[in-house]
């Protein structure tokens, strides 16, 4: 088995050309272009979290600002285990720690190069000529989804590894090749580790159906597909640093309930297909500077693939004999029916008909890629069906125009390109271009330490990212928010149990104290009568934010002299609800044991104090008169231990969320650490996944791991 040739060379820098055009301001104009949306106000944040953690010395497993702790190393999105993300991270702290948004940007632009690089390479093994296959890749780098998704790094990331998956699957329909089953492997596991699991399961699922196709028409051996199987399981092993601390994350989130508010699958509406021959038609590129209130998200009305690349598309489809057509257009036939979704009976009645477990991870709007994929092949062999024999410049002018009509038509617009000044967005020195909403947010929670936390009240969702302004909070907004810290956000907002970011509705709630909520902020002044119920009281006025003050906010490690024995989640929030539950003085303790349930009083209530407050590490020095049970606001999860003076000590989930522990009578010394050992057998598996990668793709194959049918020339 051979790779396929890179020869000739030019079509690489061609691509190249059409990538940095495409994203010219972006790359040439960083000070006044940027990508918006998802990219700075949810993307960046974590990047920069990340980059100040490897900077301080530390990994970024656990973030303190965010849900009173959350584990976001174990969040697929943030791409710690990436390594393109990775580096990029790196770059920006050896540049100290500048401008990552702009790498960040650079390496999303890097990725649509790597799909145009990896579009050709199909195209040319589908057998359109180089200059034909350039078409393909054009139409793909440059078309809708490239165009329309490019806030979500992780969606494009995982979509420059589709054309690789679906070349591996062609190769290995012909023959039993090690390397390519490698190749699936290596591509399917990057499309894993992007962190974006709706394209992922898209790339999983079209590779099947690929192989369904090409089976059913006979361009290949059901014996050789079955290379498939090893090649998925090996996808998944590479990506087990990853793969299985999010299966733990999930299993602890409210993704779990997601069936809740499934529906019927989603996906573009009917009335996107307009966009193909008029990509404006919904106003799509006035976007932001007129109001838009059509009931669809912009970014599903659009799929403009070029006027010339749907001439050579619907050529090629009266072309049947042409090889790998019919395989091809079925798979982009069952790609637009899913993508379309409940929008059409078809895809209404499949999703429908589909178990829970399948159709979790699906979300019909991320097809695209795949439709897209499939669409540019189509204009490849399109195009090649009908130039080849031409000529040359002719197909030198067809690339062209195809280039420079997704271009003209498709770059700089609201989808993919904003300026600072429509959307100055937030960073850590600036709160929608007012550098001192952050400073002041930061001085009023270091008074204490560790810092107290605040929360929002009709206030902006953008404070939901504190890990950005190094400012706690007690909310986040992210799909694998902790089931148990959302419960403990029912007790004073309201929403269902799948939600993922609520505010504050009721100011009165005594869980707003135990979470150590001191500060919340809203756009809108809070009613007098409900401060004076609600013992909060103003205490800053900043752009567009209020700044109120609880002025009965608990500390973040406070001790109690009562628990109450619970089971379960439950049984927990009934006991935390209850209204002869009092927080400062008792606790709900989960799986307590023989755990005396009431303890010495205590007059003076102990002293705490904070040796440390890290991201990985807590030590307190507690001393207290007589035994007692120390309670704390931060989150608890697996891998939480604790020791007093140094021994081991049980960690009990306390008021729901949290971590608790009895300390004994006299001055104690205790630690807590977070150390997962999940996410070390994660990297073992890891590990053992690439050394088999590396076998299969290097080691010398058995006489009888050949080629079993001729390759096609």
């Amino acid at each position: 088995m051979r790779f396929p040739k890179v020869y000739p060379r030019w079509p690489y820098p061609l691509l190249l050309l059409e990538t940095v055009l495409f994203f010219r301001r972006i790359l040439f104009e960083p000070r006044l272009f940027v990508i918006p949306w998802d990219l700075r106000y949810y993307h960046l944040p974590i990047a920069e979290f990340m980059a100040k953690s490897l900077r301080q010395g530390y990994l970024p497993l656990w973030d303190p600002f965010t849900y009173c702790g959350w584990p976001i190393y174990a969040e697929l999105t943030t791409q710690l285990f990436y390594p393109p993300t990775l580096i990029a991270v790196l770059i920006s702290n050896a540049l100290g720690g500048r401008d990552l948004l702009y790498i960040l940007e650079l390496q999303l632009v890097g990725h649509v190069f790597l799909a145009g690089v990896c579009a050709y390479l199909l195209a040319r093994r589908l057998g359109a000529a180089p200059m034909f296959a350039v078409i393909g890749a054009t139409v793909y780098q440059l078309g809708p989804y490239f165009a329309s998704q490019t806030q979500h790094i992780g969606a494009i990331d995982a979509g420059a590894w589709l054309p690789l998956s679906w070349l591996a699957v062609l190769h290995l329909a012909e023959s039993r090749s090690r390397r390519w089953m490698a190749a699936l492997a290596f591509s399917l596991g990057m499309s894993i580790l992007c962190g974006f699991p709706a394209v992922t399961a898209v790339a999983f699922i079209t590779c099947v159906l690929l192989a369904a196709g090409l089976l059913l028409f006979r361009l290949g051996s059901w014996r050789n597909l079955l290379g498939l199987v090893p090649a998925f399981l090996l996808a998944a092993a590479l990506a087990g640093i990853q793969a299985l601390p999010t299966v733990q994350l999930n299993r602890l989130s409210v993704s779990k309930y997601r069936s809740d508010w499934l529906g019927d699958g989603g996906g573009h509406p009917v009335q996107s297909l307009v966009s193909m021959i008029l990509p404006n038609y919904w106003g799509i590129f006035r976007f932001g500077k007129v109001p838009y209130r059509l009931p669809w998200n912009p970014t599903f009305l659009y799929l403009y693939f070029g006027l010339l690349a749907l001439v050579f598309i619907l050529a090629v489809l009266f072309r049947p004999k042409v090889r790998y057509v019919l395989p091809l257009s079925g798979l982009t036939l069952c790609c637009l029916l899913w993508m379309l979704g409940e929008h059409t009976p078809v895809g209404l009645t499949v999703f429908r008909m589909l178990p829970y477990a399948i159709k979790l991870p699906l979300y019909a709007e991320y097809v695209l890629p795949a439709f897209s994929l499939g669409m540019a092949m189509l204009a490849g062999l399109g195009a090649h069906s009908i130039l080849s024999g031409k000529p040359r410049f002719i197909g030198i002018a067809a690339v062209v125009i195809c280039a420079l009509d997704l271009i003209l038509v498709s770059s700089s617009r609201p989808l993919n390109t904003m300026t600072f000044d429509d959307e100055p967005g937030i960073s850590y020195d600036h709160f929608d271009s007012y550098p001192e909403i952050p400073v002041k947010m930061r001085e009023l929670v270091n008074q204490t330490s560790p810092p107290s936390r605040i929360d929002t009240m009709n206030g902006s969702m953008n404070w939901a990212e504190g890990m950005l302004f190094e400012v706690p909070t007690a909310t986040g907004n992210d799909p694998l928010a902790l089931e148990r810290m959302i419960q403990v956000r029912l007790l004073f907002s309201q929403g269902e149990r799948w939600g993922r970011y609520y505010q504050v509705t009721n100011l009165e709630s005594p869980a707003l104290d135990l979470v150590n909520v001191r500060y919340v902020l809203s756009q809108a002044p809070i009613g007098a009568a409900v401060l004076e119920k609600a013992k909060f009281r103003q205490v800053a006025e900043l752009p567009g934010n209020l700044v109120y003050e609880n002025t009965e906010a608990q500390p973040r490690f406070f001790l109690v002299s009562r628990i109450r024995k619970v089971q379960g989640l439950l049984e927990s929030v009934a006991a935390v609800r209850s209204p002869d539950f009092d927080g400062r003085r008792e606790a709900a303790v989960e799986s307590a044991g023989q755990m005396p349930s009431v303890f010495p009083d205590s007059p003076g209530g102990g002293r705490i104090r904070v040796l440390r407050y890290a991201p990985l590490e807590v030590e307190l020095e507690v001393d207290s008169p007589v035994a007692a049970y120390l309670v704390t606001s931060d989150a608890n999860y697996p891998g939480w231990r604790a020791a007093i003076d140094g021994k081991p000590a049980a960690l009990y989930t306390t008021n729901i969320a949290f971590r608790g522990l009895p300390v004994p009578a006299g001055r104690s010394h205790v630690s807590m650490r977070f150390a997962p050992s999940i996410l070390w057998q994660g990297a073992a598996v890891t590990l053992a996944a690439c050394l088999a990668l590396g076998w299969l793709m290097f080691g010398n194959p058995p006489h009888d791991f050949r080629a079993t049918h001729k390759s096609h020339t």
